[in-house]
């Protein structure tokens, strides 16, 4: 007896390369079938899911949950069934899911901030290791470098990379320093002081807006790093916008080296003044809660809230990333064959721009990628990044982590976390999550009422061969 069948849906496995109508059958949790019939008999609920295209659950590589908890829902409502979320922090990501998760599978990568959760941008060694002590007890699966936003010193840099490598820790990095910025010299930078060490390099992309060199020619020297570096697993996203925290510093001047260099790029003063003139003028759009999700808001109702908003306001600058990066980042494959960049990301979550399905579909629609490899850039190997072996594929004992989507509307329809149905026909229905951490963490996870998947972290070896199986 199955606990679901879900009928009639055009089944894509990334691990076989297989795509065809069929049945899937869950059980605990599990998918305990796949067949091109299942017997009506057999099931205690179904689905029709004729006319969806069914792939195993998206997992988002490169997310922020916080600060709003809607960014848990932003996420379920795009099709998401798990997510690295980029920055915690930790304690607040884990309090937002017990009071009002919507279903997802989360491992947390807590940011370290100078000047808040350390004393400054050069901490010591011993500074540090207690940082990355306090985010595994505190539930985070890892930590991370916002060198983009919060740079570290150059030697501060490498000291923490090198810390996290050598705890087997899973550590990214959000490329730039205080000696290098968020473009292609903050990436020759992290690669430089990474000394052939693994690590998450975050939204690669990022790096290639034309700020140093022409995008074009600062793609083509990216690619040349990573076909040097295959130790580095990294993401790219889809989106023309990039996503920034808004709040100013004690002298007024933005805290996020981000903002301050898109306002010195428009000409505007780094001033609170200077942002205000970037909303009205729409370059610049603030986050507000609306009506139950996150909008983007310009204009005269973008600067009220930004002035009048109770709390700190994120916001996300336009026309940021060029369409020749997020391309070329989505479908470019190596020398040998196999994808360049790891994953397709969306940098989403709390910022609204969960595009994944909406984007990614429209590359398979002009042949880009197949429908194949868009399921191993959004699923597969996003869970191998992770270590989980159970996720990723549509087969007997898999994870049941699934997302349903109309092809023709490019959106999400369906999805199930473990079995749990979390978004019902578009409307978000799960409730708590599951998070991914380690052995240090789980106490604190499990506190709070949230299921915990304990994993041993650490970034493991890549499987990329998908490009060779389905090109």
């Amino acid at each position: 007896m199955f606990d679901l069948v879900i009928r009639g849906a055009t089944v894509v496995d990334p691990l076989s390369g297989s795509v065809g109508e069929k049945d899937v059958g869950i059980r605990d949790g599990l998918i305990a079938e796949v067949a091109p019939s299942i017997a009506d008999s057999g099931a205690l609920c179904t689905l029709d899911a004729s006319g969806l295209i069914l792939q195993p659950g998206i997992i988002d590589t490169h997310l922020h949950l916080a600060p709003s908890p809607l960014g848990q829902r932003m996420a379920v409502k795009a099709g998401v069934t798990a997510a690295i979320e980029m920055a915690g922090p930790v304690e607040k990501v884990l309090d937002d899911m017990a009071d009002s998760g919507c279903g997802l599978t989360v491992a947390v990568l807590n940011a370290i901030l100078p000047g808040q959760n350390v004393s400054g941008a050069n901490p010591g060694i011993d500074e540090i290791n207690g940082f990355i002590d306090r985010s595994l007890a505190s539930g985070a699966f890892g930590v991370k470098l916002l060198g983009g936003h919060f740079p570290l010193t150059p030697e501060a840099s490498r000291a923490y990379l090198a810390a996290a490598h050598d705890r087997g820790v899973y550590m990214a990095w959000h490329a730039g320093s205080t000696a290098a910025g968020s473009n292609l010299r903050g990436l020759e930078e992290a690669i430089e002081l990474a000394e052939g060490r693994a690590f998450h390099l975050a939204h690669l992309n990022a790096y290639c807006r034309g700020g140093v060199l022409p995008a074009a020619r600062e793609c083509a020297r990216a690619a040349e790093l990573l076909e040097a570096h295959p130790e580095i697993v990294t993401e790219s996203y889809l989106s023309a916008r990039n996503g920034c925290p808004l709040g100013l510093d004690e002298k007024g001047v933005p805290r996020s080296a981000i903002v301050r260099m898109n306002l010195k790029r428009l000409g505007l003063p780094e001033t609170l003044d200077g942002m205000l003139s970037a909303v009205q003028s729409g370059e610049l759009s603030v986050i507000r809660p609306v009506n139950g999700i996150l909008e983007l808001l310009s204009g005269k109702t973008g600067t009220d809230w930004l002035q009048s908003a109770p709390g700190p306001v994120d916001g996300s600058f336009d026309h940021v990333n060029p369409a020749v990066s997020r391309v070329f980042f989505a479908t470019e494959k190596r020398s040998n064959g196999e994808f360049l960049v790891d994953a397709v990301s969306t940098d989403g979550g709390a910022i609204p721009r969960n595009v994944i399905v909406e984007y990614g579909l429209s590359l398979v629609d002009i042949s880009a990628l197949t429908a194949v490899e868009f399921a191993a850039k959004t699923s597969f190997i996003p869970a191998r990044m992770l270590g989980i072996a159970a996720k990723g594929f549509i087969a007997p004992g898999a994870d049941a982590d699934i997302t349903i989507y109309d092809p023709a509307a490019r959106r999400a329809v369906h999805t199930f976390s473990g079995g749990r149905q979390i978004l019902a026909s578009g409307e978000v229905v799960g409730s708590g999550g599951t998070v991914l951490c380690t052995a240090e963490g789980e106490e604190a996870v499990r506190k709070r009422g949230l299921s915990a998947q304990v994993l041993p972290g650490g970034i493991p070896a890549l499987n990329r061969s998908f490009g060779k199986k389905t090109a």
